[in-house]
């Protein structure tokens, strides 16, 4: 028994050892689709390449397939680890959109300074898989290139240039029409736009509140309470979609939902548009900024959208600190964004909002949902809700954590008040057990420290 044992692990030893000399010769397939994607600069040119070479076998919808594919377990074996790689990171798709998505971005460049990838089985067959630092550095460089190119703010200093974080503009980019902000900010406070006339969406939205009413659930007409936390109104202009499952496309499609929800504002256009187009003063400025007096539901969401472009909360301590302010951070603080960064925090809270770039599901959603004691529902199932593919089931959109100290409770539940007791559950079910590093008490009071740090100004006040 021990000698059949023993020539079944030779035979093993032979096997890998054999496999891995004919990938030396042959090298990581690719599929026509890949090979097919178009390159704009040198410099993604050369990523293109090693990633080609390094990642997309796993990290692609439509990889290329070895020669052992094909031989028994081998071909379920690939398909868990494609399904895997590519939920975490679509590499073919990333460099399909030319680089266009800011968190793929982030969690490419940490995996590559974490060196996590790729997988050991993965390097056992494929010896010469292994990006050297050459390599490394030839992505990260093509990464900061997309990021300064499509993402900075050209405010950071030259230590945080090349950060997945930037500070928030001054303005919102290209300006507003200030006689359409001026309606808007009329129409998001306006009680009118509900049935009964208590509602308006700054009864939810409250600027006085870091956007938000502070509240688990929103309440809606006749007391109604709704079923999912109402996520900050500033800086929601930097959202790639709208509301927790992204049925939104932009801030206008999301101004038209409220007033035809049966639980929030459960009223009609036409009803909105009967008591609007009796206030002669409004009319007159709707006149002015559209060029007519026949109310509609495109104009009055539209003016809404161009106000809350004007709610840019900029110039944090935290936006000091990235601008090259040393003295805008605690060291403790400064050490807290650091740490945020290590432990991979700012991958999907990337960007100037610090989120709002992705939908994210948990690692393990049974476990992270029965850690958390909720049976998931439809605000669990999240992104499938609108997008009806399975595969988004359990995603939500990444919050925003600018002003996080003011925008509490936390969640799209709303279960959670104290950031000290989000940061490890973050950590534990939402980053990938390759990046996951272990938190001490005194990291996750530095992060959360820095957080606390991270509230702007809102038309030069402080939030």
């Amino acid at each position: 028994m021990k000698k059949k044992i023993l020539i079944l692990i030779a035979l093993l030893i032979c096997g890998f050892v054999a496999f891995g000399l004919i990938n030396l010769v042959v090298e990581v397939p690719t599929s026509d689709s890949y090979a097919s994607l178009t390159t704009d600069t040198p410099a993604m040119k050369q990523a293109k390449a090693i990633i080609g070479a390094k990642c997309q076998m796993c990290h692609s919808k439509d990889p290329g397939r070895p020669f052992y594919a094909k031989l028994p377990g081998a071909s379920a074996a690939i398909g868990k680890h494609v399904e895997e790689g590519t939920q975490i990171a679509d590499l073919q798709q990333l460099l399909e959109n030319k680089g266009a998505d800011e968190v793929l971005l982030a969690k490419l460049e940490q995996s590559i300074k974490l060196d996590t990838m790729p997988i050991i089985p993965f390097i056992a067959l494929h010896w010469n898989s292994k990006p050297t630092n050459s390599e490394k550095q030839a992505i990260l460089t093509w990464i900061h290139e997309v990021r300064a190119q499509k993402y900075s703010t050209g405010l950071a200093s030259a230590e945080f240039a090349n950060h997945p974080v930037q500070p928030l503009p001054d303005a919102w980019p290209g300006g507003v029409d200030e006689q359409k902000v001026k309606l808007g900010n009329l129409l998001y406070h306006d009680v009118r736009l509900s049935k009964d006339d208590t509602i308006s969406c700054a009864s939810c939205h409250d600027l006085k509140k870091g956007g938000t009413d502070q509240a688990q659930f929103s309440t809606g007409v006749r007391d109604q309470l709704g079923g999912i936390n109402a996520p900050t109104s500033l800086n929601a202009m930097f959202n790639v979609l709208q509301f927790w499952d992204g049925r939104a496309k932009d801030l206008a499609d999301q101004a038209g939902g409220p007033p035809l929800n049966p639980i929030e504002m459960d009223t009609t256009w036409e009803q909105v548009i009967g008591k609007l187009s009796t206030d002669t003063e409004l009319t007159a400025l709707y006149e002015k900024v559209f060029s007519t007096n026949q109310w509609n539901d495109k104009n009055i969401t539209d003016a809404i959208a161009e106000f809350e472009r004007t709610l840019i909360t900029p110039n944090s301590a935290l936006d000091k600190h990235l601008k090259g302010d040393k003295d805008a951070l605690t060291e403790a603080e400064q050490m807290g964004f650091a740490l945020f960064t290590e432990h991979s925090c700012a991958t999907c809270h990337a960007g100037k909002a610090m989120g709002g770039q992705s939908f994210e599901k948990p690692i393990d959603p049974k476990a992270y949902y029965a850690f958390r004691g909720i049976k998931p529902g439809e605000a669990e199932f999240g992104r499938v809700n609108a997008t009806k593919n399975e595969a988004d089931r359990y995603k939500l959109k990444v919050p925003l954590l600018r002003n996080i100290a003011v925008t509490g409770p936390y969640l799209h539940d709303g279960n959670i008040t104290d950031l000290k007791e989000i940061v490890p559950i973050m950590n534990d079910h939402f980053v990938p057990k390759l990046n996951r590093k272990p938190l001490s008490k005194e990291d996750i009071d530095k992060i959360v420290a820095m957080l606390m740090k991270n509230s702007g100004l809102l038309n030069g006040e402080q939030i």
